[in-house]
């Protein structure tokens, strides 16, 4: 099944593999990010940005999607939940999506431009020059996205 099939299949699955060729027991599946109220449509636009793409929406307007990464059996599932946001980005940014990038900050001024067109609140940081983040306050409950540099990998 490739990734376009992967968009159209059954709710279980979200993701190219099948259950019966599980070569570990259990098998990561998916992690689930909080998400404010009405935003789904654009927190998936935001990570579109990102190179994700939505592999599933349940029918009947139920308010959750699952993104994924054309080539990874992983999925992020975006649910709107009625809670207030963290609002202390380092404790928010304990919790994060984290991405690989030979160029973080165009990725993130990427993602700023983007929000700027919205007019959505976005803040940014970094716990070092190689690993940055950032947040939308009014969109993102209890995470950040990270963005860090390709050469972490060779530590």
């Amino acid at each position: 099944m490739n990734f376009v099939e992967a968009s159209l299949f059954k709710p279980l699955m979200f993701c190219n593999i099948t259950i019966m060729n599980l070569k570990t027991d259990p098998l990561l599946h998916h992690v689930c990010k909080r998400i404010q109220l009405n935003t789904l449509e654009a927190v998936t636009e935001m990570f579109e940005l990102l190179g994700m793409k939505v592999v599933y929406r349940p029918p009947n307007g139920v308010r959750w999607a699952m993104i994924a990464q054309e080539g990874l059996n992983f999925n992020i599932q975006l649910a709107e939940v009625r809670e207030t946001p963290i609002e202390d980005a380092s404790r928010k940014n304990g919790s994060h999506v984290a991405f690989i990038s030979n160029n973080p900050t165009e990725v993130i001024q990427k993602v700023e431009d983007w929000a700027k067109t919205k007019n959505l609140q976005f803040r940014k940081g970094g716990w070092s020059e190689r690993e940055l983040w950032f947040d939308f306050p009014e969109l993102f409950v209890d995470f950040v996205v990270e963005v860090m540099h390709t050469s972490i990998l060779e530590e």
